[in-house]
C-alpha cells in the first residue's frame, strides 16, 4: 500500500486558497523574432494553482518539472510567450487533478538591434515582454484558456506646455526688437523652441482570443509610434541633435501618448475583433519635477474604434496577428 504524501493529506484549517504556486523560476527558452531578426529571451516564470479546502499543499516540485518539460518542447525554437504559458496552465490541470483554476505569468527581457537615426549606428535596445495564461475549469470538467501578452518600451517625451509658454515670450521679445510679423511667425514655425523632456515608459497588455495569434513585438512599434521619439543605448553627436529637434517638434502630453497608442494599436491589430480588452499606460519620469505622472487607460478594442471612427471585427476567427 503505498504512503499518502503529506501535501494530499487534511490541513489542520479546511480553507480553500485561490493562488498558491512558484515565483522568479528563470529558464532559456529560444527566440522571439523582430523584423524578422532573431531575438534571445531568457524569461522569469511565475507559476500557481488554487488550492482545495481539503489538501494540505500543493506538490511545488511539479510546478519545476512542468515548467521545465514545457520549455524543452520550444527550446530552440521561434515561441510566443503567451502559448508557453498557455501550455504550462493546460499540463498543470494534467497533473493536479484536484484544481479548478491555474494561472502563469512570465515576464523577460528582449534586446533589439537598431540603427541610430544620423549615423546608423548598431545600438542594442531592451524592452520588457510580459505574458500570462489563465485556465479555468468548468463544472463539465470542460478546460477554457485566457491569454494576454504586453511589452514595456522607454522612449521620450516632450513637454507641449513649457515650448508653448516659450513660444509666447519669445514672440513678445520679437515684437519689441521689431521684428516683422511674418518674420517670427517663419520662425515659430520652422525652428522648434526648447522644451523639457522625459524618459516615459509606455505599456500595451492585451487580450490574445482563442484562435488568433499575435506578433507580441510588433507591440514595440505601437508604443515607439506613440511617443515625441525613441531612444537609444548609444547616440553620437549628430544623432542626439537630430533625436532631440525630432522630439521637440513632436512635443506630446502623457495623455497624448495614451491617445496615440489606442490609435496606432487600432491600426496596426484590425483583425482582431472588438470584445478584445487592451491596457495602456504611460508613466513619465519628470525632468523638473520630484515627481513622475502617470496615464493609464483599460478599454475594449471596439470602445476605440468606435471613438474613432473605425470599423473592425465582431467575430472571433483564425488570424495570424
Amino acid at each position: 500500500m503505498s504512503r499518502r504524501e503529506i501535501q494530499d493529506k487534511a490541513p489542520p484549517l479546511s480553507i480553500p486558497l485561490k493562488e498558491v504556486g512558484v515565483v522568479g523560476v528563470k529558464m532559456p527558452v529560444g527566440f522571439a523574432y523582430y523584423n524578422k531578426k532573431p531575438v534571445v529571451v531568457v524569461p522569469s516564470f511565475d507559476v500557481f494553482v488554487d488550492l482545495p479546502a481539503h489538501q494540505k499543499g500543493i506538490h511545488a516540485s511539479r510546478h519545476y518539472e512542468i515548467i521545465s518539460e514545457v520549455l524543452e518542447k520550444f527550446s530552440g525554437r521561434t515561441y510566443k510567450l503567451e502559448n508557453i504559458c498557455g501550455n504550462i496552465a493546460l499540463e498543470l490541470f494534467r497533473r493536479h487533478k484536484s484544481i479548478s483554476r491555474a494561472r502563469v505569468k512570465a515576464r523577460g527581457e528582449a534586446v533589439i538591434g537598431k540603427t541610430t537615426p544620423k549615423t546608423g549606428k548598431l545600438s542594442y535596445e531592451p524592452c520588457t515582454l510580459t505574458a500570462s495564461a489563465t485556465a479555468f475549469k468548468a463544472p463539465d470538467g470542460s478546460v477554457t484558456l485566457e491569454r494576454r501578452v504586453g511589452v514595456g518600451v522607454k522612449g521620450v517625451t516632450a513637454c507641449p506646455c513649457a515650448q508653448e509658454i516659450l513660444a509666447e515670450n519669445v514672440r513678445r521679445k520679437m515684437v519689441r526688437n521689431r521684428f516683422s510679423p511674418k518674420g517670427f511667425r517663419w520662425i515659430l514655425k520652422d525652428i522648434p523652441l526648447p522644451t523639457h523632456m522625459q524618459r516615459s515608459l509606455g505599456i500595451v497588455n492585451t487580450e490574445v482570443p482563442s484562435g488568433y495569434e499575435m506578433d507580441a513585438l510588433s507591440l514595440v512599434d505601437v508604443v515607439e509610434k506613440s511617443m515625441s521619439a525613441s531612444s537609444y543605448g548609444l547616440l553620437k553627436r549628430k544623432d542626439e541633435a537630430e533625436l532631440v529637434m525630432k522630439a521637440i517638434g513632436n512635443p506630446l502630453f502623457a495623455e497624448d501618448s495614451i491617445r496615440l497608442m489606442m490609435k496606432h494599436f487600432a491600426e496596426t491589430f484590425r483583425e482582431l475583433p472588438d470584445s478584445v480588452m487592451v491596457v495602456f499606460k504611460l508613466r513619465s519620469e519628470e525632468s523638473i519635477h520630484k515627481h513622475d505622472f502617470v496615464a493609464h487607460r483599460a478599454i475594449t478594442l471596439g470602445d476605440i474604434r468606435k471613438e474613432l471612427g473605425l470599423k473592425g471585427k465582431t467575430s472571433k476567427a483564425s488570424s495570424k496577428g
